[in-house]
């Protein structure tokens, strides 16, 4: 079972995953629900007849907010304070005046939170923010800058604020302190609309209503994903039939171009349509 706890730990990052192994089974936390079921996996391969009592910490019910302070707060896949030699990888940045975080868990390493959109990560305790209380149980998405009532958003307001960031560099993670990655990019837009969508491109290639390529008009979502050997998972902006704007990692920078060009690095997976949408003249 130590072997199982360990490789756990080199799997999932250790401070993502706290495991105690018991005589019954084991008892500990997890970061996502998807890393409790792999674990449960693996624990009843090796050993059919034992017990996982695992805490998903995504589903925890937060007591505390987090907003950013004066400068771009940004959010890591692990603890920066690890002691590896490598930089983590970011997992999303918070601007000043977005929407507050959640915070899951305090630990020596930082405080693991759950920023708008559901992106999971670190923030490490000497960076610019301020906490206040959750009051009422009601989330830190609901009324604030991050949603409308009524669901509405621009068509016009969207592509516009993904344009006027035509030329800025590809940054992992980033959502425009700096760079932005394609989730980001995708975020950021609707999010000056008024409607928060979730952090990761795989959550955003699920919203709304899928619609035929042949039928690709202003504002919808293109998901896809790379030609290269790693099959990256990649979202864009529809500027109508045969355009799109996206922060592309291939080519370092927020662009323009053709489909045709973007058909060349990326394969189309499907075309959604966020619902809500007002300004109907494309």
């Amino acid at each position: 079972m130590a072997k199982l706890a360990r490789e756990a730990g080199e799997r999932y990052g250790q401070p993502m995953v706290g495991v105690e192994v018991l005589p019954f089974g084991l008892m500990g936390y997890t970061a996502t629900p998807t890393q409790r079921d792999q674990l449960v996996e693996l624990l009843t391969g090796v050993w059919p007849g034992a017990r996982a009592r695992i805490l998903v910490l995504a589903q925890r019910r937060a007591r505390l907010r987090l907003r950013p302070g004066t400068v771009t707060l940004d959010i890591w896949r692990r603890p920066r304070s690890g002691g590896g030699k490598a930089e983590p990888e970011r997992s999303t940045q918070l601007l000043p005046g977005d929407p507050a975080a959640e915070v899951v868990a305090f630990r020596t390493a930082g405080l693991l939170v759950r920023a708008p959109g559901d992106a999971l990560g670190w923030v490490d305790r000497e960076a610019d923010f301020t906490l206040d209380p959750i009051s009422s149980g009601i989330s830190c998405a609901e009324g604030s800058a991050g949603g409308r009532p009524d669901g509405g958003w621009d068509v016009e307001l969207v592509l516009g604020t993904a344009l006027d960031h035509l030329g800025e560099p590809y940054l992992w993670g980033g959502t425009g302190g700096g760079g932005f990655d394609c989730s980001g990019l995708v975020w950021r837009s609707f999010l000056k609309a008024g409607l928060l969508l979730p952090k990761n491109s795989r959550q955003q290639r699920l919203l709304g209503a899928r619609v035929p390529r042949r039928d690709m008009v202003r504002g919808d979502v293109v998901a896809a994903v790379s030609r290269g050997p790693r099959r990256t998972s990649h979202v864009a902006l529809a500027l109508g039939p045969q355009e799109v704007v996206h922060a592309c990692s291939e080519l370092g920078v927020v662009r323009r171009e053709p489909l045709d060009d973007f058909l060349e690095r990326y394969r189309i997976l499907t075309i959604r349509r966020i619902p809500g949408e007002q300004a109907r003249a494309r």
